[in-house]
């Protein structure tokens, strides 16, 4: 199997930066944006100052021809070189993993099944350089912690495109861009890719006015592990309150906040034994 990837090489030594689109099947927003990214370079109308700049728009081809998010399994939790590959995902994970090998800096960009969603970046293994990449892009939310939560649970691995890169020594950092079909998240995937170019000089030109950032720290993963439904329709990133019924179970029990903070990426579907939603609050 051979990924399809756009490679844009200078003349002058600098930076490998890779983005990655389409990890999950149903994510198009990354995949558009690099797209227009890339007919820009190939019609000249920006050029490639110094280093080099891997894209692979689809990382998971047939989910992406099939408008799902995976074929056998979540490809964003099993990369990693696999000596014997099992599934599809196993497969693709080998060649994510190999142009991650590849790279200094890697950029994920992932969008989300809710039209209101906010875009935000996961800063999962922050250093000074994903610091400063987060900085300078338009985006209001960053969250910290999801290496963490993954830990504490025996559950779910987090064989992430940021774990793979921060075990062997690169820079990650993902970025949900917003609705998987709005024009916006396509627009937020394009200044990321921009912003991230500019930053290091690679390109010419100005990049998007930084914005006012909110830090949130990830502290819980709800599992669901039991039939029930949430309390409310919860958006990403509303507020909650200590005490407040979050979810209600099928057999009476209620999941009730232990603090003041956020819910994150709450999932209305999900399945037994999948993540449900997540707690967070404010740095």
């Amino acid at each position: 199997m051979m990924l399809k990837n756009y490679k844009i090489k200078s003349e002058i030594k600098g930076k490998h930066i890779l983005f990655l689109g389409a990890v999950h099947g149903n994510e198009p927003a990354g995949t558009q944006a690099m797209f227009k990214v890339i007919q820009k370079f190939a019609a000249h109308a920006i050029n490639l100052r110094s280093g080099k700049v891997t894209f692979i728009p689809v990382c998971n081809p047939k989910a992406y021809e099939k408008e799902v998010r995976q074929i056998d399994e979540n490809l964003n939790r099993v990369i990693q070189k696999w000596d014997s590959p099992k599934t599809y995902e196993q497969e693709l994970a080998c060649e994510i993993a190999a142009a991650i090998d590849d790279a200094d800096i890697i950029i994920d960009l992932h969008s989300s099944h809710c039209p209101n969603d906010k875009p935000f970046i996961f800063s999962d293994y922050p250093d000074e350089l994903a610091d400063k990449i987060c900085q300078v892009q338009n985006i209001e939310f960053i969250l910290r912690g999801w290496p963490e939560i993954y830990a504490k649970s025996s559950d779910i691995k987090d064989l992430s495109t940021g774990d793979y890169a921060h075990k062997q020594g690169k820079t990650c950092i993902t970025v949900e861009c917003g609705y998987h079909h709005s024009q916006d998240s396509i627009k937020t995937a394009y200044y990321v890719i921009m912003n991230t170019l500019l930053f290091f000089d690679m390109i010419e030109g100005y990049p998007s006015q930084p914005i006012s950032q909110k830090q949130i720290m990830m502290d819980d993963m709800i599992i669901k592990t039991h039939s029930g439904h949430l309390s409310k329709e919860y958006q990403h990133l509303d507020a909650i309150k200590k005490g407040e019924i979050l979810a209600v179970l099928d057999d009476g029990r209620n999941i009730i906040s232990p603090q003041d903070g956020f819910i994150l990426l709450p999932n209305h579907n999900a399945t037994i034994g999948s993540e449900w939603f997540y707690l967070g609050h404010m740095l």
